[in-house]
């Protein structure tokens, strides 16, 4: 077989399709190149009408200003390629001679680049016939003078002119000073100022060009003075944020401009300053800053102590630390008196134990705590007798009780109105003030007992109570209205409990006056009597009727007793609070309330560790409670609850 091989005409189509390509490509490597350098030329033009905006925020004027880059690089503004020129990338093509348009719109400088405006000359200048630089200006060290204060010397430099003109020129200097300096064609027009310490003067300047006059006057003011420290003082304040109060002078310079405390290897070139006091944050070997107005740094060494003083160590898991600092030249200070409510502050402590009697004993570094004494608080306290009907009325009262002693009511209801009459006058606590008044009535009324204040004396009258007459409601509370006026009752601590088992006629005006007149008035009436009429004798929803002996008399009183007590406060001892009699079981519990809810202890054991025991009596200890419970420092969160037998 023979093989066959490409025929002229396909090798020439062949090579035609390479050749198609290789144009194809190097037409796309040339469009590439080409952007690549655009993109070069557009953020070198961005970079020069950066460059001539920084030229007109520098000399500060708001005319419109025309330039070229070649200015801009005469006055150090744009660094050349080579010694002189800047190139384009895309064609290296000289721009120097490229002009800027620079306007100041919207509190800022704006400017833009003319690229159709090369005035390039044939020998390589520019043609600078048309330039504008703005206002004719002395510049201070290169830029704008800021009318502040300088802590080195100045150089003043004429801005606005070219170096054609100022060459052409002639400058003088003068000041109030008395300084004088001449600077005639063809020298350089700059001055250097260069005071040894400090210098505040008005410097006058006349430029004289081939076409105008120029007269600008600059209050140029030099400090090269470092500020000296005179003093510090660092006072201790338990109970706000301490500062050191600095005293320092910068001589006749420019003032102090504040000051500030940093780490013995900070730098106070970088520090934040405050004036007035320093804030105190940190303890041990620092550096005191000083800066003037002129932006001069001084510093001092400083050693600041610490000490820290705990607060609440006796009850609260979380301790209040108080950090104060002092210096060993300002430390004879008062110890603080820390304020804990229920508490009285006792002394300070170290962590061996040892007292700390004053301020100067105490070293960098010490911990100090608090010891407290639980001083002599109230503490709500609810007292129940297990033995009698009712509870304990520990608060001040003064109760009446009008008591019908007809016919009707002789024999059980008589004996029954007895037993929790006494039942009742017995839980009245006539130690703290109450008072028991006893009316009388059957067709007519009388007060055997006004105010009394005797249990024994109240009873005795009570026994003799035989159920013999008739029953008249209105004399008994005429009776009731007499006793109130006659002994100035308080209404809010006053109670009237009426009891019959009759019918008594109208009550009459006196059964509304006599409930204006006092707290409460309870009515209670045996079996059939007459509710009608009692229930116009009560207070609102303060009738009982007991219709079954002695057990629901004693009910209605018992209900009438826990009304009329009130929660109690019984003053503390050195913390503790006597428990006389204390009885508890499972269904009499101590109910002890720390602020967070009621805790039960059903026996003496399971409360032990609260209590304190001496003698015979038990005793609540707020201290020992405060250690478990954990009060915070507010003892009066406490409150309980106790049955006696």
């Amino acid at each position: 077989m023979k093989k066959k091989g490409f025929t002229l005409a396909e090798l020439i189509a062949v090579i035609a399709i390479l050749a198609i390509l290789m144009l194809l490509a190097t037409g796309v490597f040339i469009n590439v190149q080409r952007s690549v350098l655009q993109g070069q030329f557009e953020n070198l033009v961005m970079d020069i009408e950066n460059k001539a905006e920084d030229y007109a925020e520098d000399i500060g004027t708001t005319d419109v200003i025309y330039i070229n880059v070649d200015y801009l690089i005469s006055q150090g503004y744009i660094q050349a390629d080579d010694d002189d020129n800047i190139y384009d990338p895309r064609d290296n093509t000289i721009m120097n001679c490229y002009m800027l348009h620079i306007i100041f719109e919207d509190g800022e400088y704006k400017a833009d680049f003319v690229e159709d405006e090369n005035l390039l000359n044939d020998d390589g200048t520019c043609d600078v016939t048309d330039i504008d630089t703005g206002k004719v200006d002395l510049l201070c060290n290169g830029t704008a003078c800021n009318n502040g204060w300088y802590d080195n010397d100045v150089t003043l430099n004429i801005s606005g002119l070219t170096a054609e003109e100022l060459a052409n020129s002639t400058v003088e200097w003068t000041s109030l000073l008395g300084t004088y300096e001449f600077q005639d064609v063809g020298t350089e027009k700059t001055i250097t100022i260069s005071p040894s310490n400090v210098l505040n003067t008005t410097y006058n300047i006349t430029i004289i060009t081939p076409e105008e006059t120029y007269k600008i006057d600059k209050n140029i003011r030099i400090d090269k003075e470092t500020p000296i420290l005179i003093s510090n003082r660092l006072d201790v304040d338990y109970t706000a944020n301490q500062e050191l109060v600095i005293e320092a002078s910068d001589m006749s310079g420019s003032g102090l401009a504040g000051f500030a405390i940093i780490s013995k290897d900070g730098d106070c070139s970088t520090a934040s300053y405050v004036s007035g006091g320093v804030p105190v944050k940190q303890a041990g070997d620092l550096k005191v800053c000083m800066k003037d107005n002129a932006g001069n740094i001084s510093e001092e060494s400083i050693t600041i102590n610490q000490v820290t003083f705990n607060y609440n160590n006796t009850s609260s898991d979380t301790i209040t630390k108080v950090p104060v600092y002092f210096l060993d030249e300002n430390a004879n200070y008062p110890l603080p008196v820390p304020d804990r409510n229920g508490y009285t502050f006792d002394e300070w402590v170290d962590n061996n134990g040892d007292r700390v009697y004053s301020f100067e004993e105490l070293e960098n570094g010490d911990e100090v705590n608090a010891t407290w004494d639980i001083i002599d608080v109230e503490i709500p306290v609810d007292k129940i007798d297990k033995d009698t009907v009712g509870v304990l009325i520990e608060n001040k009262i003064n109760m009446i009780l009008v008591l019908d002693d007809s016919g009707s009511m002789s024999g059980s209801p008589i004996r029954n109105l007895k037993s929790v009459a006494n039942n009742l006058i017995d839980s009245m606590s006539f130690t703290v003030g109450s008072t028991i008044s006893i009316i009388r009535f059957t067709g007519s009324a009388s007060t055997l007992l006004a105010q009394g204040r005797s249990a024994s004396e109240a009873k005795s009258i009570i026994s003799s109570f035989d159920g013999s007459g008739g029953t008249d409601f209105a004399n008994a509370l005429d009776e009731t209205y007499y006793l109130l006026r006659n002994h100035y009752f308080n209404k809010d601590e006053t109670f009237v409990i009426f009891v019959s088992d009759g019918y008594g006629g109208s009550p009459g005006s006196y059964a509304s006056m006599v409930r204006s007149m006092v707290n409460t008035v309870y009515a209670i009436g045996i079996e059939d009597a007459d509710a009608s009429t009692l229930r116009q004798i009560a207070s609102p929803g303060c009738y009982f009727n007991s219709s079954s002996g002695l057990d629901s008399l004693s009910e209605i009183f018992t209900k009438i007793q826990d009304e009329i007590r009130e929660e109690v406060k019984i003053k503390s001892v050195d913390g503790l609070i006597a428990l006389p009699n204390l009885y508890v079981t499972t269904e009499y519990p101590f109910i002890l309330n720390v602020g967070t809810g009621d805790m039960e202890f059903p026996s003496i054991s399971s409360i032990s560790d609260i209590l304190t025991r001496v003698g015979n009596t038990y005793y609540l200890d707020l201290e020992k409670v405060d250690n478990k419970y954990k009060l915070n420092g507010n003892v009066n969160k406490v409150n309980f609850t106790y049955y006696y037998s």
